[in-house]
């Protein structure tokens, strides 16, 4: 790989994100870390070279300004769209009503929140890094670039509270197919991985819950998230898909250990 196969990677300094700025710098990519928090610091090898920027994916201008310098450093072949929140915890309660007395739970800034970072991020992200993949200079019939975003099981199967969040989720799925066929002109593929229970930070902040999953009875790592984005990176032929990745977890299954956290 050379600095033309650049790759955003938001999300970068923890869980899916980290481990796939990872992966794409083993393979020699580029790889422009979007993160919200403290930039993580990561080295390439050969030509790969990490860059940080510190872009809050909810922020228009936020994301245009990273975008815009990012592409003039090299330009961007490939999006792996990892950063969201799960604001559903204890702390941040995503029921509609208490589960107790019916009354409406006065959490209207969570459930907004949610929606704007998961779903509305998604789709500001998505809008700069597109304008420019669509425009790199390259050969007739030859790919112009990837993108790789990130549901949930949560899309499919979600839990009481989740409402908020499984919508968000729901969404990004909802997009997939609609933008595949709006990027074929443009030679850009698009794909969607839903993650089921992943050792992350981010499930740290959910409730403690029976977890059962059939085999491997464990939670996913993050670099078999990280190895299937790159799967789907040199694979032309995944478009306008969604692949789960939850070691066959369904709700309503019930394994003979159930795994709990």
């Amino acid at each position: 790989m050379s600095s033309a196969n650049a790759v955003v990677v938001t999300g970068s300094s923890g869980g899916l994100g980290f481990a796939t700025a990872q992966r794409f710098l083993k393979d020699g990519y580029t790889v422009f870390g979007f993160d919200f928090g403290t930039p993580a610091r990561l080295k390439g090898s050969g030509n790969a070279e990490f860059v940080p920027f510190r872009v809050d994916v909810s922020n228009n201008e936020s994301v245009r300004e990273a975008v815009t310098a990012a592409a003039k450093h090299a330009p961007i072949a490939g999006l792996i769209h990892c950063a969201g929140i799960a604001e559903f915890g204890p702390d941040n309660p995503g029921h509609l009503v208490a589960p107790t007395s019916g009354q409406v739970i006065d959490n209207l800034d969570t459930i907004e929140r949610t929606l704007r970072v998961n779903l509305g991020g998604t789709f500001i992200v998505l809008r700069h890094v597109i304008a420019a993949m669509t425009a790199r200079d390259t050969p007739a019939n030859e790919e112009r670039g990837f993108i790789i975003l990130t549901s949930s099981g949560a899309a499919f199967e979600g839990k009481p509270g989740q409402s908020a969040y499984s919508a968000s989720k729901a969404g990004v799925i909802g997009m997939t197919l609609p933008l595949a066929r709006e990027l074929s002109p443009w030679a850009i593929r698009i794909a969607t991985i839903a993650p089921g229970l992943f050792d992350t930070p981010i499930l740290a902040e959910t409730p403690r819950l029976p977890r059962h999953i059939p085999f491997p009875n464990r939670m996913g790592h993050p670099n078999e998230y990280a190895a299937l984005a790159h799967h789907i990176a040199q694979n032309s032929y995944i478009n306008a898909e969604v692949i789960r990745l939850d070691g066959g977890i369904r709700s309503a299954f019930e394994s003979a250990s159930p795994f709990v956290r």
